[in-house]
């Protein structure tokens, strides 16, 4: 009796930090998102991560308002809404790749430019199978009213998309990096290159290869706590090198207006 009220504390307790991370997460993203919109809107680099920083806003935004629900109908409907994010951010990451490349002295030819609009393409397909039929993803309704997500038939459809865009991204950010000629510049490119899965990693939708209900015991959710931390590291290591990208300020200059928005923006809304 008394190992199962501690079992319950501590998923509660979890499932509680889960929340409060969740909403960190929005916090810090749409931060950072508004902050590169308003700062290098005319710069591609910020352009193509504030879809990145969208994308992970979106799906953390659908956890903060999960919730709150109390009818399993709104709890579907935001599942499927999150698939906005989950379905654009791989192309998303390759976009922001080919910026980069590009950024460093390695323009499209046009067939990464045409691989951009492709991907892009694939992404509004997944997210209208998402959110109009049950065939890319699937919901098995729990007796205490949670609502457990899982694999559909077209799943792999979307693993497919995933892994190789992913990867193909993350090579043309070594690839800018071994153009960078600086040490500051590949140093920050570093960061690039350690983060920018990241995201991708933190929200992709793990629950879909559990068991129903698994996903809400107290490991899975131990684990979700410990991808929502990687995730706001990811998003800080992002924030730094993407900073300096299209400004023409000293470098000392933008350290010290991004320390200035951390602490009047992400950090006043976390406390």
């Amino acid at each position: 009796m008394v190992s199962v009220v501690l079992e319950r504390f501590l998923q509660q307790s979890l499932d509680l930090l889960n929340e409060t991370l969740a909403a960190a997460i929005v916090v810090v993203a749409a931060s950072l998102l508004l902050y590169n919109l308003s700062r290098n809107l005319r710069n591609r680099v910020a352009r193509t991560s504030a879809g990145v920083l969208a994308c992970v806003t979106v799906v953390y935004v659908g956890d903060v308002l999960m919730s709150l629900a109390m009818q399993p109908a709104t709890i579907e409907a935001l599942l499927r809404f999150q698939w906005i994010g989950l379905a654009f951010i791989p192309a998303s990451t390759f976009h922001l790749s080919d910026a980069l490349l590009a950024t460093t002295g390695l323009p499209s030819r046009g067939r990464r430019r045409r691989v951009v609009r492709i991907l892009y393409a694939i992404a509004t397909a997944l997210f209208v199978l998402a959110a109009l039929t049950d065939e890319l993803i699937t919901f098995v309704r729990l007796p205490d009213g949670r609502v457990s997500l899982n694999a559909g038939v077209f799943f792999g459809l979307y693993l497919a998309y995933l892994f190789p865009t992913s990867a193909i991204a993350l090579t043309n950010v070594w690839r800018a990096r071994a153009r960078c000629i600086t040490k500051s510049t590949q140093r920050r490119m570093t960061y690039l290159l350690v983060s920018v899965l990241m995201p991708t990693i933190g929200i992709f939708p793990y629950s879909a290869f559990l068991s129903a209900g698994e996903e809400f015991t107290a490991g899975a959710l131990f684990l979700v706590n410990l991808t929502n931390v990687v995730v706001i590291l990811a998003l800080l290591f992002l924030a730094y090198p993407l900073s300096f990208f299209g400004s023409d300020l000293p470098d000392r200059v933008v350290k010290a207006d991004l320390l200035r928005f951390m602490l009047l923006g992400p950090a006043t809304g976390l406390l």
